[in-house]
């Protein structure tokens, strides 16, 4: 019994920490989308296909989700809703990402980077994302079934920890490789 007891208190930390760096992935986005408001609603419009006259109010309710969602994710009462939202968030975005793949549409700019360096929509993209949504539905799922934990220091750390991984994944990813006889 104490086994099982440890094992759940286990799988729910750890959910903590997923559900922390979803937030604060979220959160950084939703800042990313606010600093650089004017090229976000480009994006929206050549990525999306979102009208200009509908381009500020799409970007605010973007944003109003990411942030309802990150909340969400942060409470432990609120966290499988948090964490449904997010999922939602996620495969909207994969959709899109999909869609312009489909229309082969693949070096239109998805605003899915927080770096400056643009790379053609491809295999990481869509594995990113598709990561992201199985995160979010594995923290609804194990959050609604065993409950919910409030983060402990160690959790935000290795939430912070996660999220400075993805920033570095998506510089790596950015860089283009040397073809042969290219100058450095």
């Amino acid at each position: 019994m104490t086994s099982e007891v440890s094992l759940a208190t286990a799988l729910q930390l750890l959910i903590a920490q997923l559900a922390i760096f979803q937030a604060l992935l979220l959160i950084a986005s939703a800042i990313h989308k606010i600093a650089k408001w004017r090229h976000s609603q480009g994006v929206l419009r050549q990525f999306a296909g979102v009208p200009v006259s509908m381009a500020a109010l799409t970007l605010c309710a973007a944003i109003a989700g990411e942030l309802v969602a990150a909340a969400g994710l942060v409470l432990p009462a609120y966290r499988p809703m948090g964490a449904i939202l997010a999922a939602l968030l996620w495969v909207v975005y994969l959709g899109l990402i999909l869609r312009a793949i489909a229309k082969d549409r693949r070096d239109v700019d998805c605003g899915c980077s927080f770096g400056s360096a643009s790379r053609p929509l491809g295999a990481f993209q869509i594995t990113r994302n598709a990561i992201l949504v199985g995160l979010a539905v594995m923290v609804a799922v194990v959050s609604a079934l065993i409950g919910s934990v409030g983060a402990q220091a160690s959790q935000g750390l290795g939430a912070v920890a996660l999220l400075l991984l993805y920033a570095a994944l998506d510089q790596v990813m950015s860089l283009r490789p040397l073809r042969r006889g290219e100058a450095v």
